[in-house]
């Protein structure tokens, strides 16, 4: 071996080093950045992590055991080289993207990045990317810090498991029946739990530490002393390693596990649950295989697959902010071109970080020291990072356009204007505060107070217009309103039911309209609208004697929050029509719906696209008003003066014309102090 492949790895010149597991580290990494980066490409890349789980488990066990084994073991050098191993490539990611984000990042996301740096540098990212699940959760590829939530479940593994191999062995505990007890718990317990719990069983390590267990016994089991104890067994071990095409076949079926994991599965499968089950067992058998079987020999111990496996954890660790703060940055979608030179620059960013701050820091010389400046840099970081979160993202940086950004940021535009009472949420089976479920919801949102009635049904996007309904509606038309936030309109159950409310709340609502027989039904959602669901529930309405159903279309819904797009590009001229930025996915719909009901009778559509866009661009705000004029408090819900501007233009002659055939005209007059909406009044 040459000085330049010992610099580059010195733990090659070890007898307990594989290559084969440096590559099958490769193929994890090339798998999640793959995954990451090219989105378009329909695939289960994300089981990378899972393979590293595994190899975790394997190799730390693999270190414990044989350490407690001679007895040398000791919680102090476990710790030391955990840290020289952990630290020096998180703290330089970690303080890249702190600077980035000084200069880039709004307020409101330079707190939000605070908090996830805090989280990542006291190794509960994890539970702090679980606590903001939720409806109003921000989109996952605005998080740049998002992929520590593994680094956060591994550290926990290394935080419980040495304690508890160390309390066995003193205690005379049977390994043997030790490891696959807590296999067992924690395999049960994620099986249990993810169709109740999906985000939690996915974030929380009670449910993730049966696949680093799986690493664990594999470690174990040839060093067992019921294993050594019996002769037989030796002989079987030494039979079984000299038959190489066991070991090759038990390193082919794990890679066609791999593969099968990756094909079959996507973002939105069930995961982990027994699909996990692929990418665990795969890479078990790939390991199990040794470093003799043809595949690992020739493939996963290639010389480049050793590279990248070494440089796997600062690849890992640059790959995700990277793409992330582009799309900030890039509002919105970011080009394949430049997702692949990122993509390629994180190679280069993890090489760099290899070559010059792990490998002096880890295998340099005057190590006494090192361990303990790396723990006050990473509680520094730590410290920084939740300051920056208390302090509010350091509205100092930007102070004309701090106050703009607090007006509409995290539910703060939902606090201040109470929409809570003004999209009825007493009508939700979502509780968006406290993110559970609920088993009811109030009497009065389905009880009428008049003989004609107009009932509002879907997700937020159908909660949002409540606001402007009221306004405009008479009293003697009673308007009532079900539904759960994140929920379609549905005539049959829904599997994966989102937010495990919407199968509840649309069996409630069909009971009700089976006895109400309102004289409109007004269905409308957010996202995911699929015709033949549609075509469902508007058959089932007509045959329980709803009178007339008005299907709102899709609102004009934009890359990144609306108030975001104007802070980063239009600050200084908000244009009063946009046409970059919009999603056109909810344009497609809106054609695809138009074109379907065009000539139905008892269905009508109503275009939001047509009634709030033109060939200049959609609308942006009101009244010249770029603040409370705006027309959506994030990328897609209506503020309070959108939502009646948007019912009286729009969707109030559609319901005129549905009311009138039962009772004459409604929608006659003004409301509410003879408000009017200068919509094209030009911008600020």
């Amino acid at each position: 071996m040459t000085n330049t492949e010992k610099l580059a790895n010195p733990l090659s010149t070890s007898s307990l080093y594989r290559a084969d597991i440096d590559g099958l580290r490769a193929v994890a990494v090339s798998l999640v950045v793959i995954f990451h980066a090219f989105p378009e490409i329909k695939c289960g890349g994300f089981i990378g992590v899972d393979v590293f789980f595994v190899i975790s488990g394997f190799l730390i066990t693999g270190i414990i055991v044989k350490d407690l084994g001679h007895a040398r073991f000791s919680f102090k050098s476990f710790y030391a080289r955990r840290i020289k191993r952990i630290y020096p490539a998180l703290l330089v990611v970690l303080s890249v993207c702190y600077a980035a984000g000084w200069w880039l990042l709004l307020p409101e996301e330079f707190a939000n990045l605070g908090k996830h740096m805090a989280g990542g540098a006291g190794f509960v990212a994890n539970f702090v990317f679980w606590s903001e699940s939720g409806y109003f959760d921000i989109q996952t590829e605005l998080k740049p810090m998002l992929h520590l939530w593994s680094l956060g479940v591994e550290e926990q593994f290394y935080f419980i498991w040495p304690l508890l191999l160390f309390l066995a062995y003193r205690k005379h505990i049977g390994l043997l029946y030790f490891l696959p007890a807590i296999f067992l718990a924690s395999f049960v317990l994620n099986i249990y739990r993810v169709g109740d719990d999906p985000v939690g069983t996915f974030y929380f390590p009670q449910t993730r530490f049966w696949e680093l267990m799986t690493g664990a016994l594999l470690a174990y089991w040839p060093r067992s002393e019921f294993w050594r104890s019996h002769s037989l067994n030796s002989k079987l071990a030494d039979y079984l390693k000299n038959m190489t095409w066991l070991n090759n076949a038990s390193a082919c079926l794990g890679i066609i596990l791999l593969i099968a994991a990756v094909v079959l599965l996507d973002k939105d499968s069930a995961f982990p649950g027994w699909w996990a089950v692929l990418p665990t067992l795969g890479t078990a058998l790939m390991i199990a295989a040794g470093p003799n079987a043809w595949l690992n020999k020739t493939l996963l111990a290639h010389p480049l697959m050793v590279i990248i496996g070494l440089i796997s954890y600062p690849l890992y660790l640059w790959h995700w902010p990277l793409l992330a703060f582009a799309k900030i940055i890039n509002i919105g979608k970011t080009p394949v071109e430049i997702r692949a030179i990122l993509a390629l620059t994180s190679v280069l960013l993890a090489w760099l970080t290899y070559r010059f701050v792990e490998l002096p820091l880890r295998f340099g010389s005057n190590q006494s020291n090192r361990t303990f400046l790396l723990s006050m840099l990473m509680a520094l970081t730590f410290t920084i990072a939740l300051g920056t979160f208390l302090a509010g993202g350091l509205p100092f940086r930007m102070p004309d356009k701090a106050n703009y950004d607090k007006f509409f940021s995290h539910l703060q535009y939902t606090k201040s204007h109470d929409l809570l009472k003004h999209d009825r949420h007493e009508c939700n089976f979502y509780d968006i505060i406290e993110k559970v479920p609920k088993a009811t919801i109030a009497a009065s949102c389905v009880t009428p107070q008049s003989k004609r009635t107009v009932f509002l049904w879907g997700d937020s996007h159908a909660q949002h217009l409540n606001y402007g309904l009221s306004a405009i509606l008479p009293a003697d038309v009673s308007l009532l309103q079900a539904g759960s936030s994140g929920c379609p309109p549905s005539a049959a159950d829904i599997s994966p039911d989102p937010l495990q409310t919407c199968n509840r709340a649309n069996r409630f609502i069909w009971d009700r309209l089976v006895d109400l027989k309102p004289d409109v039904v007004i269905l409308a959602q957010g996202r995911g609208h699929r015709a033949k669901r549609y075509d469902a529930v508007i058959a089932r309405l007509k045959k329980i004697d709803v009178k007339t159903v008005l299907l709102v279309g899709p609102v004009p819904q934009w890359n990144s929050y609306l108030y975001k797009i104007i802070l980063r590009e239009y600050w200084q001229h908000t244009r009063n029509r946009l046409k970059v930025y919009l999603d056109k996915g909810v344009f497609r719909t809106d054609k695809m719906f138009k074109a379907r009901y065009k000539n139905a009778d008892y269905v009508r559509y109503v275009s939001l696209i047509d009634g709030l866009c033109n060939v200049q661009g959609c609308l942006t705000y009101l009244n010249n008003d770029r603040k409370e004029g705006l027309i959506t408090y994030d990328n897609g819900h209506f503020t309070l003066p959108a939502s009646e501007y948007v019912v009286r233009t729009i969707l109030g002659p559609a319901l005129n014309q549905a009311l009138s055939r039962r009772k004459g005209a409604i929608l006659n007059g003004p409301s509410r102090g003879d408000k009017t909406f200068a919509a094209e009044s030009g911008g600020v």
